[in-house]
């Protein structure tokens, strides 16, 4: 009777520790897709003076449809850019995306980026020690390189407007 209680309690454990782990994986992928087109080398620079960015989300041929609704931001989007988490909103939007890290102030990051897309979307939360309810986005061509103005906006939680108004420049994403 205790073998079969032991043998039970560790299957249990075993398929609690998988399902655990592939949470992690669906809510914060690294990188998912990415086998077939270019590699493309993504730079993302944050320029605001005091503000870092939380994880940078980046998507090929993202449908901005599940990004935002109407003047507003998803339920998944509202979960990045309040808290951080793109896992939701990379979850939703599918296709080859990844998720590179974080941008300090003033700092940059450099990733390689491998996709079929013409273009991307990089999404990321303007990290909450100074102002709430903040992200940064561009849309990117991916086709053309170069560089585009990272803008930054406020989705207006705090201010209970629930509305999406650009703030201004918050960084360039360049492609090479």
């Amino acid at each position: 009777m205790n073998a079969n209680l032991k043998s039970v309690r560790s299957a249990l454990l075993l398929a609690a520790s998988a399902s655990v782990l592939a949470a992690c994986g669906l809510l914060n992928p690294e990188k998912t897709g990415q086998a077939e087109g270019r590699e493309y080398t993504i730079t993302v620079k944050n320029t605001l003076a005091k503000e870092r960015f939380a994880p940078v989300l980046i998507v090929g041929n993202a449908d901005d449809g599940k990004i935002w609704v109407g003047k507003y931001v998803s339920n998944e989007a509202h979960t990045q850019f309040t808290t951080g988490n793109p896992g939701p909103l990379a979850a939703v939007l599918g296709g080859d995306q990844g998720i590179p890290g974080k941008v300090g102030v003033g700092e940059e990051i450099t990733f390689k980026f491998r996709t079929t897309a013409r273009k991307a979307r990089i999404t990321a939360m303007v990290h909450p020690d100074f102002t709430p309810d903040n992200y940064v986005t561009a849309l990117v061509d991916l086709q053309a390189g170069g560089t585009t103005a990272l803008e930054r906006f406020d989705i207006g939680d705090d201010e209970k407007r629930m509305t999406v108004l650009k703030v201004g420049p918050a960084g360039t994403v360049t492609v090479k």
